[in-house]
């Protein structure tokens, strides 16, 4: 059973991999000629020392992080996403394996990690901040969670109002039923739910270990713009909550503290935005439009971005946790390749 839930876990790797190394990936790019440009999302690039307190969903190791960058100097066509934009503007066409770099949040390894890696690659990218976090240095809440239930001494939750009732932690079945309720609870959440169901997870738990700091606060960003000007700033709202569920007046206001925040720490003007967890409305769209920003990425099924891509609507790709999908996935056979053979 493991080994089947491993194989599904990972079934988008299997298939890459099957597309890449058969070759079948290259032919088809070859046939079709894939134009258009590929939009990567990164979050965390930490290293051993911080990896436990790190949902592994949001962490690449800085060695296959290198791999990466590397591969896409020699391979691809990295542009900024401003550059991406300003064709698009223009109305021209992105450029064949085109490849812009994102990442969202604001971990404090994009600063001592990621940066340096990128400045010795020559390659820009666009950070995406939840500026409420910045404010306080605060980790994200999947990150929390991550370590509460991983580092926990105890073995019983409790919260009634979530429907779990003295659950066990001690068995697979009982930690992946708290895990998932939990996940999905906060991430549609306010950030007050958030504090205090954390709070309440934590005092219960009883986890080892002090997490170090993971998120920058804004000397840290200022420090950013100063050392690394190829990494330009973008807005992912105040309090990174779900704009899809959470719209109207509050949405409008976390859309622009976030673009005001930005302008009042680094006196820059942000021109791109990031809806958390890829979840917008068209209501949310057009607020985003009409605040003044250039662009937005978000969920979506037609991840080539081109003439006919919404500007304030662009999806992005996963970063891959392998070299063979990156190969893959910002190769000109990503995605049409997959849905020609009905696996998309």
């Amino acid at each position: 059973m493991n080994a089947l839930r491993q194989f599904w876990t990972r079934r988008h790797e299997v298939v890459d991999a099957m597309a890449y190394w058969s070759g079948a990936g290259v032919a088809y790019e070859a046939a079709a000629g894939s134009e258009g440009a590929i939009i990567l999302m990164y979050h965390s690039i930490a290293g051993e020392d911080a990896e436990r307190y790190i949902d592994p969903a949001n962490r690449l190791t800085p060695g296959l992080f290198d791999q990466q960058m590397a591969f896409l100097r020699e391979s691809r066509r990295v542009v900024s996403l401003s550059a991406l934009v300003e064709r698009l503007e223009r109305g021209e066409a992105p450029l064949p394996r085109s490849v812009c770099i994102t990442f969202d949040d604001g971990y404090l390894d994009n600063l001592t990690v990621a940066a340096p890696i990128l400045e010795r690659h020559g390659l820009e990218a666009t950070l995406y901040l939840a500026t409420g976090y910045i404010d306080s240095a605060e980790a994200q809440w999947s990150d929390a969670l991550h370590a509460a239930l991983s580092g926990r001494t105890r073995q019983r939750l409790h919260l009634p109002t979530l429907g779990l009732a003295g659950l066990s932690l001690g068995t697979q079945n009982g930690f992946e039923s708290a895990r998932k309720l939990l996940h999905r609870h906060l991430l549609e959440a306010h950030r007050e739910e958030r504090t205090s169901c954390l709070a309440d997870v934590v005092e219960q738990l009883a986890p080892e270990g002090r997490p170090p700091r993971l998120t920058m606060n804004w000397g840290d960003v200022r420090q950013l713009r100063r050392r690394y000007p190829f990494i330009e700033l973008g807005g992912h709202t105040l309090d990174h909550v779900d704009l899809r569920k959470h719209g109207g007046a509050f949405a409008k206001a976390q859309v622009a503290a976030s673009a005001e925040d930005i302008r009042r720490e680094t006196g820059e003007t942000a021109r791109h935005f990031s809806f958390p967890y890829g979840r917008w409305s068209a209501e949310v769209r057009e607020a985003v439009a009409a605040s003044g920003w250039r662009s937005a990425v978000g969920a979506g099924l037609r991840v080539r971005i081109d003439l006919e891509s919404d500007r304030f609507a662009m999806p992005r790709v996963e970063a891959p946790r392998s070299m063979t999908g990156l190969r893959f996935r910002t190769s000109g056979a990503y995605p049409g390749f997959l849905e020609m053979m009905g696996l998309r």
